[in-house]
């Protein structure tokens, strides 16, 4: 088997494999950013251009003045993101440590998790209609509560899902012994078990704010003008006169960005959160 897989077939193959799931995921983003400089008369040429004849940077220019807004809907993202990684990581890990903590009744675990995890399941477009209402009756239509709520409840399920099979890879015999020291609940969870699944934590945080960023059906549903987010601002440039191909790359190209570049900065958190457990002494 070991010699197979030395084998320089295998190395080929598996270069092959890698290059071509490279290529399938690039290409799409690449030729987005080559839309968003090419001229208008270029989105109507059939076949359609790959790369620009003229390169014009004149989108960036109009999705970033003052008639778009991109500035306040940027800032919007940013809050409502900030602010429910914090909500969900922080509730779901609690929700999490508190049904890990009942590892003699596997059924009530399960029960508990499918309860949780059957509003991160069923179809959102169902709710819509119902948390409008509850909004407007609320007097939160068009603000960053309505949406924070929304993607809370999107995104608390998802955590402690995630953070359950973290804490269940700690040995019980770390917490019996904290208890003999005389650690309560609250001491065993910040001092023992929270440091050991900060990986975990970071995983969560991670693809939280990947969720909350691109969230886009509810957030529409809720904001008419003051609180649109990015993912919604894209929606803008179809309308009953057309198209905006221009823009509409532009933007899309702003809002890849900022979480490309989080992602980036804190993949090493995200591989060490998902790798967690997997090797066992």
């Amino acid at each position: 088997m070991s010699k197979r897989l030395e084998s320089p077939s295998y190395t080929i193959l598996r270069y092959f494999v890698v290059t071509t799931a490279l290529l399938i995921v690039i290409i799409p983003f690449v030729y987005l950013f080559l839309n968003s400089l090419k001229v208008e008369a270029e989105f109507r040429m059939t076949p359609p251009q790959f790369f620009p004849s003229v390169i014009t940077w004149q989108y960036y220019l109009d999705v970033f003045s003052a008639k778009q807004h991109l500035g306040l809907y940027l800032l919007n993202s940013l809050i409502v993101t900030a602010v429910v990684v914090l909500v969900s990581v922080a509730t779901g890990s609690l929700a999490a440590f508190g049904l890990a903590k009942l590892r003699g009744h596997i059924r009530l675990i399960a029960f508990a998790v499918y309860l949780i995890l059957l509003v991160r399941f069923y179809p959102k477009v169902v709710m819509m209609i119902p948390y409008f209402i509850l909004m407007r009756d609320m007097h939160l239509l068009d603000t960053l509560w309505a949406v924070i709520i929304a993607h809370c409840s999107i995104c608390i399920p998802f955590v402690v899902w995630l953070m359950i099979g973290f804490y269940e890879e700690i040995p019980i015999e770390m917490e019996e012994s904290s208890m003999l020291d005389g650690c309560g609940i609250w001491m065993r969870f910040t001092r023992v078990v929270f440091p050991v699944v900060v990986p975990g934590v970071a995983t969560a945080a991670i693809m939280t704010a990947v969720l909350s960023w691109n969230e886009f059906l509810i957030t529409s549903s809720v904001t008419s003008v003051s609180a649109k987010t990015l993912p919604v601002l894209v929606s803008s440039f179809i309308s009953d006169k057309g198209i905006n191909w221009g823009s509409m790359s532009a933007t899309s190209v702003v809002i890849i960005l900022p979480m490309f570049l989080f992602v980036l900065f804190t993949q090493k958190y995200l591989i060490r959160g998902l790798t967690f457990g997997a090797v066992k002494g």
